[in-house]
């Protein structure tokens, strides 16, 4: 099987990220930013996750919460200009290159690297004035995130399914 360039969401995928819909739609605050992995089929779930947001508060392309990558081409990102004029709803300006820099095609970025950008992407979260973020991503990352930046319940550090939502409360602590 040949692998796809930034792979899209498949039918199914597309089935489940509209099953996610009334979820959402049902959750007592309403994300006031959304954050998207810049992979095509993250921008894909989330625009249909959080369509009703659309217009009404930020959508904003992250690269830190990207799928680990490297040697997959499936997880090597499309150009920042493609997928910009493809979801035209979504604000990529805080995506600096328009190809994708962390691409290696020799080597698979580690989980303590992984680890390290989540940590990055926190920072950056930890800066925004939004208490409620909901975020697009994977599951690589996803698992990356709750069991290597978070300290938090035992059923959160599984494995995410393809269309899973859960929702966390994060709290910032510093131990400087």
């Amino acid at each position: 099987m040949t692998e796809i360039l930034d792979a899209p969401l498949t039918e199914k995928g597309r089935q489940q990220a509209a099953m996610l819909q009334p979820k959402i739609r049902a959750m007592q605050h309403q994300p006031e930013l959304v954050l998207f992995s810049p992979n095509c089929r993250a921008l894909q779930t989330g625009s249909i996750v959080f369509e009703h947001l659309r217009g009404n508060v930020p959508f904003l392309a992250h690269e830190m919460v990207r799928e680990e990558t490297g040697i997959h081409f499936c997880d090597k990102r499309r150009p920042k200009s493609r997928q910009a004029a493809e979801f035209p709803m979504i604000d990529f300006s805080l995506i600096e290159t328009d190809e994708d820099v962390l691409f290696s095609e020799d080597e698979r970025e580690t989980k303590a690297d992984l680890a390290e950008r989540i940590y990055k992407f926190l920072e950056f979260l930890e800066n925004r004035h939004e208490k409620h973020v909901g975020v697009a991503s994977h599951s690589a990352w996803l698992l990356t995130a709750f069991n290597a930046n978070f300290d938090c319940d035992e059923a959160l550090r599984g494995w995410f399914q393809t269309g899973e939502m859960r929702s966390a409360i994060l709290e910032f602590v510093r131990n400087d």
